[in-house]
């Protein structure tokens, strides 16, 4: 073996460890033969089983009774021996263990047959298999939690008194299932009965129910201006009324008492569920009693107040299977009759549910026509009243329907706003018209003085993502400065004036013009028209439609806004022109532009391309009226036809 690889200090480490190793065994050795050392420490005697069983069930908490079965010469169970208890089993019965031992269970405890617990005992015996429930035993009015098994030819029983924790359980229960405010179920509670009573009717033909759905008028109002503590009162005493008034009633078809079951669902809406109210009659009747009781005033914090409900009916039919949809159906009539008028009720009919029908197919439709960009737009002429000449067009949403034919804006924007599809449709309309317009640009370069409008939403200017929209939109199809309209409604503005105008502000520095659409249909605009980058103001057809030479006023009205106008250096764009005497109003008053059907309707793209080699002239403006002091008027021309062909 070749030892030259090996290191030196590690053989004396090696050697050393060994020397060790030897030594501790032979001290082992030596101390092997030694006579071992015994210690001995006195011990208790070991408790015998008996004193250990008793301390046991002297120490437990809950009650143990060991039972011995009697039987009869069939050897069938009769009764069972009390054969041993402890103390918490005689606390909890109320009797002392000499008066318990060897007792006949039954005779000492009748409740254990009248609680069915005997026959459980019976099955432990009988089957071996152990028992543990919660019993309510009526005869003490006491709950227990109590577990058995089989000892023999016998049981062991252990018992407990819960009361508390059932109570606490109960406590907990009703927390989750009521209303904090005014003590009645909540929806979860209500949905739960709701979905009994449909699975109960829908197995029981001669059963029937009813929902009616409550939301009260004018409760914001009170709330907000008598402060939210007036409006948690006016709620409680909404739900006293609505307990009070709901009186249970015989149903003839069972022969039992019904209860109706109200529960608020949230803020003013609540709901009630008729129990065995089978016609429209008795739930009609129903609601004229709670609609009587609700139009009395409440006094509240020191004034009468009035909150009147309006009432949606839904009686049960076969084609619900859940309480959601009944549900939407008591809503949707409720809603109908806050429509007609407030204060009064509405049952839901086969007409409201093809409307709802009709509308989920047709917010399916609109979704999938958003995803499909399966839109048109339209643009409508708007013409310069100096010359007649071309001057722009508005851009005009259309959805061409496959089956509905063409369905205008007015039919599915407020659809849109509510789906949420509105940003998506917003973006598509801006970019569409953009790209129209360098279309026509590049096969017309005569129009490049034209402009193309397109109009906004509320839900638009509120979109972060508009200014970026927008821009692309204009570097995409190299749009000059001024040649895109953007258009928002006077209404839409007057909501959030701070906020419209930074938005109108950051819109204006990229270029485009902005024009305040339905001018004169809002309020107290008119201090805010300097704080708003405006371009254009376009009056709206209401006035318009009024002009005639019969009606001054309205003549002065909008010769007023155009002064208004072309003071802050706006132009005017008159709104909805379709005859000739509102044409030569509008040109006697130096209106700058028009629109409407008597120039032309809105049109196809094709079709409006057209325009651009057409000229026609309109006829020269009448003189300029004398002042009269009052209002502006005019002498009437003979009518022009229509300006642009259509």
């Amino acid at each position: 073996m070749d030892l030259a690889p090996l290191n030196i200090p590690y053989l004396w480490v090696v050697g050393l460890s060994m020397a060790a190793a030897l030594m501790f065994l032979a001290a082992g050795r030596a101390l092997s033969r030694r006579k071992p050392r015994i210690l001995t420490v006195p011990s208790k005697p070991a408790p015998d089983a008996h004193s250990l069983l008793d301390g046991l069930l002297a120490s437990a908490l809950g009650g143990v009774i060991v039972l011995r079965a009697v039987r009869d010469p069939s050897r069938e169970i009769i009764d069972f021996e009390i054969r041993m208890t402890n103390p918490a089993a005689e606390q909890l019965v109320g009797r002392c263990g000499q008066h318990m031992m060897g007792a006949s269970l039954l005779s000492l405890l009748p409740c254990v047959r009248a609680s069915g617990l005997f026959e459980d005992a019976l099955t432990v015996v009988t089957s071996g298999l152990p028992f543990r429930a919660d019993r309510y035993i009526r005869q003490t009015e006491t709950w227990y939690q109590i577990a058995a098994v089989r000892h023999g030819d016998g049981l062991v029983v252990t018992f407990a008194d819960i009361n508390h924790r059932k109570s606490t359980e109960e406590q907990l229960r009703h927390a989750a299932e009521h209303d904090a405010l005014t003590a009645l179920p909540n929806r979860k509670h209500f949905t739960e009965h709701l979905e009994q009573a449909i699975h109960r009717a829908r197995r029981s033909p001669a059963y029937r129910f009813a929902v009616l759905f409550l939301d009260f008028d004018r409760f914001k109002i009170i709330n907000d201006s008598l402060g939210h503590e007036a409006g948690d009162q006016l709620l409680i005493n909404i739900a006293q009324r609505l307990t009070t008034n709901l009186r249970s009633v015989d149903t003839a078809s069972h022969g039992r008492t019904a209860g109706h079951l109200p529960a608020r669902l949230g803020g003013d809406e609540f709901v009630v569920l008729l129990d065995g109210i089978g016609s429209e009659d008795a739930a009609a009747a129903a609601a004229r009693r709670l609609l009587d009781a609700f139009a009395k005033p409440h006094r509240i914090a020191g004034h009468e107040v009035v909150s009147t409900a309006s009432i949606g009916i839904v009686l049960f039919d076969p084609r619900y299977t859940q309480a959601d949809e009944m549900l939407r159906d008591a809503d949707t009539a409720m809603y109908q009759a806050k429509s007609d008028g407030k204060a009064r009720f509405v049952i839901f009919d086969e007409a409201m549910h093809q409307a709802i029908v009709d509308r989920l197919a047709l917010e399916r439709e609109l979704r999938q026509a958003v995803a499909d960009c399966a839109f048109e737009l339209y643009y409508e002429p708007i013409v310069a009243l100096d010359d007649g000449k071309l001057a722009g067009f508005e851009a005009l949403i259309r959805w061409p329907h496959p089956t509905r034919g063409l369905i205008m804006p007015d039919q599915f924007i407020t659809l849109a706003e509510e789906l949420g599809l509105i940003p998506d449709i917003g973006r598509w309309v801006i970019q569409t018209a953009a790209r129209q317009w360098r279309a026509w640009r590049n096969a017309h370069p005569n129009m490049q003085h034209c402009t193309i409008g397109v109009n906004l939403s509320r839900h638009q200017l509120f979109d972060p993502t508009l200014l970026d929209t927008v821009r692309d939109a204009i570097a995409e199809s190299e749009l000059p400065p001024g040649a895109l309209r953007i258009e928002v409604t006077e209404s839409v503005v007057m909501t959030d004036m701070d906020h419209m105008s930074r938005v109108l502000t950051d819109l204006k520095s990229l270029g485009v013009q902005l024009a305040m659409d339905d001018f004169g249909t809002g309020h107290s605009s008119l201090h805010c028209l300097h704080r708003l980058p405006l371009d254009v103001l376009k009056i709206d057809r209401s006035f318009i439609s009024r002009e005639s030479p019969r009606n001054k006023h309205y003549s002065a009205i909008v010769h007023a806004i155009m002064a208004l106008a072309h003071n802050l250096h706006m132009q005017v764009v008159a709104e909805g022109v379709e005859t000739a005497d509102q044409l030569s109003m509008l040109q006697a008053l130096t209106c700058n532009f028009a629109q409407g059907y008597h120039l032309s309707r809105p049109l196809p793209p094709d079709q409006a391309e057209r325009l651009f080699q057409t000229t026609c002239p309109l006829p020269a403006p009448p003189a300029p009226p004398a002042s009269t002091g009052r209002a502006s008027s005019y002498t009437a021309r003979p009518k022009p036809s229509a300006i642009l062909p259509s």
